[in-house]
């Protein structure tokens, strides 16, 4: 168990290091791939709160479905993301940029 767990941790740990540099690539820019990995925080605290109310204990599945959860995460941050530079370069206000793509984002889900 010990060593499917330390397993998991590095898997974890060098699937957001990859997924950092690939978002650097896609998106040409160090800021935006920040802006969408600080959106993995939320989603980590949900899985923990989760966990908690369910009185589920760390486990196996339990880490499986944590990836899964920071992978959906990730998808609808580059959505997001996506939708307010499109804004952004239409020549909207930023604040209001911001806030515009994010229930599209949740309806593309």
């Amino acid at each position: 168990m010990r060593s499917s767990f330390i397993g998991l941790s590095v898997g974890l740990l060098m699937a957001v290091a990859l997924i950092y540099l690939l978002l650097v690539v896609n998106f040409q820019s160090w800021l935006d791939p920040f802006i969408i990995l600080t959106a993995l925080t939320g989603a980590l605290a949900g899985v923990v709160w989760g966990l908690f109310l369910t009185g589920t204990t760390l486990s196996v599945p339990a880490m499986m479905g944590a990836i899964m959860c920071l992978g959906v995460a990730t998808a609808n941050s580059v959505l997001v993301v996506t939708f307010a530079r499109t804004h952004l370069q239409e020549g909207m206000a930023p604040l209001k940029a911001a806030w515009k793509p994010a229930p599209a984002a949740c309806v593309q889900c």
